[in-house]
């Protein structure tokens, strides 16, 4: 992985892997609210949310971390990214643990 990845590769590189293990994705745009996490994936029951952030960059945007924290309010789990590995993880259920 680079540190020029951009964070655009990643989620569409995460996407395609959600997509062939049978997990619908979606990249929700919320009205009337700005920072809005990337992308939602629904499968079985199990919603992940997940915002993805370019490699070595975990900045969230002021507008990021009060909707991140609206979600988190009403005891939903939003995951904050920055590389493949994590994000499959999280979909396979197991937990990452970065180094």
């Amino acid at each position: 992985m680079s540190d020029q990845e951009l964070e655009a590769e990643i989620e569409d590189d995460v996407v395609i892997f959600a997509t062939n293990r049978g997990w619908m994705c979606r990249k929700l745009k919320v009205a009337g609210r700005r920072g809005s996490p990337d992308q939602w994936f629904f499968k079985d029951g199990r919603l992940v949310i997940i915002e993805f952030k370019r490699p070595g960059d975990g900045v969230l945007s002021g507008n990021q971390i009060r909707e991140i924290e609206r979600y988190r309010d009403h005891g939903f789990h939003v995951h904050v990214i920055d590389n493949r590995d994590a994000a499959c993880m999280i979909l396979e259920g197991t937990d990452y643990v970065k180094d």
